[in-house]
């Protein structure tokens, strides 16, 4: 079966990302989990962290660093997201997905979003000439596919710019629910 989705667009302003460049960071709610590498590296993080701070508007919770495989798992920095994986994501879904991204680091949505109703939502970040790549897509999928769990893809446009949503299609299968109910 095929799953479709069409960006959704967030606009900043660019003296916004420009004072995130200049270490001006305190417009990050503080409820969020900020590691201190946020603060040491001005050039990144800024579209994961103005995102997260737009779906908290919508109601969501939820954080920049967690991993759904097994790694790093002695980086400190990850116990947060991943304890909250582990409260919304059934875990034998959580087994299987696992075992198949066995080995894999890359692709994984830039956030893990979730309400207390138990809606939860991954969400890839794209800005300017940044692409979802052929890894993303895969585990976009597999994330719909085996955790049962929404995915988006949001595009970060400076404020005043012109962009055009793209849509991506993937496939996605279903799980039988014996495999799920085994247990």
């Amino acid at each position: 079966m095929n799953f479709e989705i069409t960006e959704t667009i967030f606009s900043y302003p660019q003296s916004l990302l420009d004072d995130w460049k200049n270490g001006y960071k305190d417009w990050i709610p503080e409820s969020l989990f900020v590691p201190q590498d946020v603060y040491n590296q001005p050039n990144y993080h800024f579209g994961e962290y103005y995102v997260l701070k737009k779906y908290l508007e919508l109601g969501w919770q939820g954080t920049a660093f967690y991993a759904l495989g097994d790694w790093e798992l002695n980086n400190d920095k990850y116990v947060q997201g991943r304890a909250a994986v582990a409260q919304f994501i059934h875990p034998i879904r959580l087994a299987i997905f696992k075992a198949l991204r066995q080995g894999l680091t890359s692709g994984e949505p830039d956030l893990f979003l979730y309400k207390d109703d138990g809606s939860v939502l991954f969400v890839e970040v794209k800005k300017e000439s940044d692409r979802l790549s052929k890894s993303q897509l895969v585990c976009l999928s597999q994330i719909k596919s085996i955790l049962g769990c929404d995915v988006a893809v949001v595009y970060l446009s400076e404020e005043g710019q012109v962009y055009k949503p793209k849509t991506y299609v993937f496939d996605v299968i279903e799980l039988p629910i014996s495999w799920i109910e085994r247990n």
